[in-house]
C-alpha cells in the first residue's frame, strides 16, 4: 500500500500542469501542423498529406513552477520527498493539466494564391483544479483546521475526449495573408465536476466535523452496465467501440483565424487565435447533484488498523447519504475548449536563416502566457534545425529544439519545447513534444542550399 501511495503521489506531481500552447511548432512554417496554431502559414510545398499511423502525435506534461529538486533529497541511493517543501511550492489554487493529440488525416493543396485543407484529429484534455488546503489535509491531517473551515469549493474536474473535423484555408492579398479554419467537434466522453460550495468545519470543543456541500457532476459518453453504474468491462467489444466512435450526437464547433503582414520580403508580423469553441453534450448524459449538511465524528483509520479494530464505514456513509438531498437527472449541458492566442514577428537574416519572437497564451480559468525567442537554420537542401528559448511556467530555462528531415517525399519532424528533462529531470518544469511524418509534393519555390556568400 505504501508503494502504491508513493506511485500515485509521484504521478500527481508529474501531471501538475497548466495547459499551454506549443512554443516551438510556430517556427516550423513548412510543417502542416503549425497551421493549427497559426492559420496563415505559407509552406514550401503545394501538397501535404498525413495518413493514419504515421501523422503527428503530440503530448504535453507540465509542472507549474514545481521543480522536483526543491522538495526532494537523494540520500543513500533513495529519493526522499519533503512534504513541507512541497506545500510551500503550491498556490492557493492549483491546476493539473495534461493533454494529447493524434492527427489521423490531413490533405492540403495549393490552388493559385491560396492553400486549402481538410483534417481530422483526436484530442484528450484533462484538467483538475484543487486548493492547497486539500493537499495540506492529506499531508498534515485535520488538526490544523480545528476551529476553522476547510474550503474545498475550488476543487474542479474536467475531462474531455473528442474528435475534430476541420476545413481550413490561407490566402495572400498583396502584403497580407488571411487564414482560418472551422472545425466540427464530435464529443466522445466528458466528466465535469463543478461545486458551488464544498466545506468541512471542525468544532473546537467536541471536534465534531460538519460537512456542507452543494455540488454537481455532469457525465456523458461514460460506459455503464445494465444497472447504470460506471463500468469498463465491455469497452473491448468491437460493436461497442464502433458505435462509440461513430456517434455524432454530441456535436460542437470551434473557430480559428489569423492574419500576417509582410513588411517586406524578409519581415513578417502575425496574430492568431485558435480553438475558440464548445461541445453540446446530449447523448448518454447523466447529471448528479447533492446538497445538504451532515455532522460526523471522523474516523481514526490508522488506530483501527493498528489494533485490528473493525471500522464500520458503511453506517457512516449511509448516515451522511441520508442527510443530503440527492438527484440524478439527464439534462443536456455545454463545455468549452481552452482558446489559444499567438502574436509573433520573424525576420529572414539570410535565405534559409530566420530569427523570430512570439508571445503565446492559453485561457483555462485565466490566461497563462509564454514568451519565446526562436532561431531557424536550413542545413543543405533537405534539413531544417530550429532552436528556441522560452519563458514558461515561471521558468526561463526552457530550451526547445525542432528537426525537419525530408528524404524524398517524406517530411519527418521531431519537436520538443524543453529538452532539459533529458539532462536533469530534477530541474524540469515541463515536457512538451511532437513527432510525425507528412508526405509532401511539389515545391512552391526551387530547393536551395545555404548561400555561398
Amino acid at each position: 500500500m505504501k508503494r502504491i501511495s508513493i506511485i500515485i503521489f509521484s504521478i500527481g506531481l508529474v501531471l501538475h500542469a497548466k495547459a499551454q500552447s506549443e512554443l516551438t511548432l510556430p517556427f516550423l512554417r513548412d510543417v502542416f501542423q503549425s497551421s493549427y496554431i497559426n492559420p496563415t502559414v505559407l509552406p514550401e510545398h503545394t501538397v501535404s498529406l498525413g495518413l493514419p499511423g504515421m501523422s503527428s502525435i503530440y503530448g504535453q506534461v507540465i509542472q507549474n513552477g514545481l521543480v522536483l529538486k526543491d522538495f526532494t533529497d537523494f540520500r543513500n541511493d533513495t529519493t526522499h520527498i519533503s512534504p513541507n517543501k512541497l506545500l510551500a511550492g503550491l498556490s492557493d489554487k492549483n491546476l493539473i493539466y495534461t493533454g494529447a493529440t493524434v492527427d489521423i488525416f490531413h490533405l492540403r493543396i495549393k490552388i493559385r494564391n491560396g492553400y486549402y485543407w481538410i483534417g481530422v484529429r483526436n484530442n484528450l484534455n484533462l484538467g483538475l483544479q484543487y486548493p492547497k488546503s486539500l493537499m495540506s489535509l492529506i499531508i498534515k491531517g485535520n488538526k490544523q483546521f480545528i476551529g476553522n473551515s476547510l474550503d474545498l469549493t475550488n476543487t474542479r474536474l474536467d475531462l474531455t475526449f473528442y474528435n475534430e473535423y476541420s476545413f481550413g484555408m490561407a490566402k495572400e492579398y498583396n502584403r497580407w495573408v488571411f487564414g482560418g479554419r472551422v472545425s466540427l467537434l464530435q464529443g466522445l466522453s466528458n466528466i465535469q465536476f463543478d461545486p458551488k460550495s464544498f466545506n468541512i468545519s471542525i468544532d473546537n470543543d467536541m471536534y465534531v466535523h460538519t460537512a456542507e456541500a452543494d455540488v454537481k457532476m455532469n457525465t456523458a459518453g461514460i460506459p455503464k452496465n445494465s444497472k447504470g453504474d460506471f463500468s469498463f468491462d465491455h469497452i473491448q467489444d468491437m460493436t461497442y467501440l464502433t458505435n462509440y466512435f461513430s456517434n455524432f450526437k454530441n456535436k460542437g464547433i470551434s473557430l480559428s483565424a489569423g492574419v500576417t503582414y509582410k513588411l517586406d520580403d524578409k519581415t513578417r508580423f502575425s496574430a492568431a487565435f485558435s480553438d475558440l469553441g464548445y461541445i453540446n453534450w446530449k447523448d448518454s448524459v447523466t447529471n448528479y447533484t447533492m446538497k445538504g449538511k451532515t455532522n460526523f465524528g471522523g474516523v481514526d483509520m490508522l488506530t483501527g488498523w493498528l489494533y485490528s479494530n473493525k471500522i464500520n464505514t458503511d453506517s457512516l456513509i449511509n448516515k451522511m447519504k441520508d442527510d443530503f438531498v440527492r438527484d440524478t437527472i439527464h439534462t443536456n449541458y455545454r463545455t468549452y475548449l481552452h482558446p489559444k492566442f499567438l502574436v509573433s514577428a520573424s525576420y529572414d537574416i539570410f535565405r534559409r536563416t530566420t530569427i523570430g519572437i512570439s508571445a503565446t497564451g492559453v485561457y483555462n480559468k485565466k490566461l497563462y502566457p509564454a514568451f519565446t525567442l526562436g532561431f531557424s537554420q536550413g542545413l543543405g537542401r533537405f534539413f531544417n534545425l530550429i532552436s528556441t528559448i522560452s519563458y514558461n511556467q515561471k521558468t526561463i530555462n526552457n530550451l526547445g529544439v525542432g528537426l525537419v528531415i525530408k528524404p524524398g517525399p517524406m517530411q519527418i519532424f521531431i519537436i520538443a519545447d524543453n529538452v532539459y528533462p533529458a539532462i536533469n529531470p530534477l530541474y524540469t518544469t515541463n515536457v512538451n513534444f511532437r513527432v510525425g511524418i507528412n508526405l509532401v509534393f511539389g515545391r512552391v519555390k526551387p530547393a536551395v542550399g545555404l548561400p555561398y556568400r
